[in-house]
């Protein structure tokens, strides 16, 4: 009886190896060939799966992406409001080696994007599910009396995104200095603006 060859699987073991490349050697040195030598697939078995470089990477950062996104999600389980907002904005921060491999694919990706219609759509996909998420944080936090009711989301939520970002971006670059427990520090005190907005308001 021939054996079953799981196809998703392949494609992802490959993804897991292109992940790890991108992170370490960067997008430059992360060749179909490259990627053959350090694999032990042949570049056909590679091509297979995917055409060319291109394909290869908008599928890495998708999965890096899902995967990011994911585990946000997950850890919400049980809390609502500003503590799961909290929570998620953690949980998107490079305080792990595997977060901060994540930081420096999407990082790279920045660039292309701005010269690529693939690129550009996945980080665009990427951000409105964030964003999608933080909103129904708010929204909890709303109809919990955390935060004022007449307050518009939408802006509050792409506000602290951006700023994810940014810390997110320094912590890569300056990691001496963004440490995770000022990391941590961080996203509390963007919640706590939350909080404070409702008592000014």
């Amino acid at each position: 009886m021939p054996k079953i060859v799981d196809h998703d699987e392949r494609r992802e073991k490959i993804i897991e190896i292109v992940a790890e490349m991108l992170a370490t050697i960067g997008v430059e040195r992360t060749t179909i060939r490259e990627i053959a030598r350090q694999s032990g697939y042949s570049r056909g078995f590679i091509e297979h799966y995917f055409k060319n470089k291109d394909e290869l990477t908008i599928n890495t950062i998708r999965w890096v992406n899902e995967r990011s996104l994911s585990r946000a999600n997950e850890a919400l389980c049980g809390l609502s409001g500003l503590a799961a907002l909290q929570t998620f904005g953690e949980q998107m921060l490079p305080v792990t080696h595997e977060i901060r491999n994540e930081w420096k694919i999407r990082m790279q990706f920045w660039g292309i994007a701005t010269v690529s219609h693939e690129h550009r759509r996945e980080q665009a996909r990427r951000s409105d599910a964030a964003e999608k998420s933080i909103i129904e944080c708010l929204e909890q936090a709303q109809r919990a009396g955390e935060v004022e009711r007449t307050i518009e989301l939408l802006p509050m939520a792409q506000s602290f995104l951006h700023r994810l970002y940014g810390l997110g971006c320094n912590a890569i670059l300056r990691p001496g200095h963004f440490t995770r427990h000022r990391q941590r520090l961080a996203v509390q005190e963007m919640v706590a603006e939350f909080a404070s907005a409702r008592c000014a308001h």
